[in-house]
């Protein structure tokens, strides 16, 4: 998994751009008669961390983007899609995702499938005392990049209609913060619902 500073994560959040960003290239070197897996034919590229906006065509191969192009013939591909008329970005970041699997969570490569999201910022589904699992599930099982608030209260997100801080007993403000600080890589910040 790719490690981001909290601030990182952040700032490319403004210019709603995640890491991969379309600009940054996969580096397989291609010979001469090999082809792109997928060529996405002129499509409207906008790509605000490197400047990039205009009509580009995108070759991939493996997964990633090798290469960014004003015209790649469809002859370099096994498969082409076409793109014109329409907007291509970087993979978008939901920032309110319920991912893991209690109560309201949805897993996170069947959410983002449908929003053209690669990045989910699960919404406090976990408090102090389950956040430990994060690392193994979903985190671990999942192509989608999560990042994680933690939950105040050490009981996690509680399903409706009682909230999780109606006992206010539930909020553990050093637990959390000690949580945020273990799991700098994933957890971003603390969840209050009131």
């Amino acid at each position: 998994m790719i490690s981001f500073k909290r601030r990182q994560l952040l700032a490319s959040m403004g210019a709603a751009v995640a890491t991969g960003t379309i600009g940054s290239l996969a580096c397989a070197a291609m010979g001469p008669d090999d082809k792109f897996d997928l060529v996405i034919q002129g499509g409207e590229v906008i790509d605000p961390s490197q400047g990039l906006r205009g009509k580009r065509d995108i070759g991939m191969r493996y997964g990633r983007i090798e290469a960014i192009e004003a015209d790649i013939p469809a002859a370099r591909a096994q498969r082409v899609l076409n793109a014109a008329g329409r907007i291509v970005v970087p993979g978008l970041i939901d920032l309110h995702a319920h991912v893991f699997t209690t109560g309201i969570g949805i897993p996170a490569d069947e959410l983002v499938l449908y929003q053209g999201t690669t990045t989910a910022v699960s919404a406090g589904d976990a408090g102090a005392s389950t956040f430990p699992t994060y690392p193994r599930y979903p985190t671990a099982q999942s192509r989608t990049r999560i990042f994680a608030f933690v939950h105040i209260a050490n009981i996690r997100l509680s399903a409706f209609p009682v909230g999780e801080l109606f006992n206010i007993d539930f909020a553990q403000t050093e637990a959390a913060a000690k949580t945020l600080g273990e799991n700098a890589d994933i957890a971003i910040g603390i969840k209050v619902r009131m």
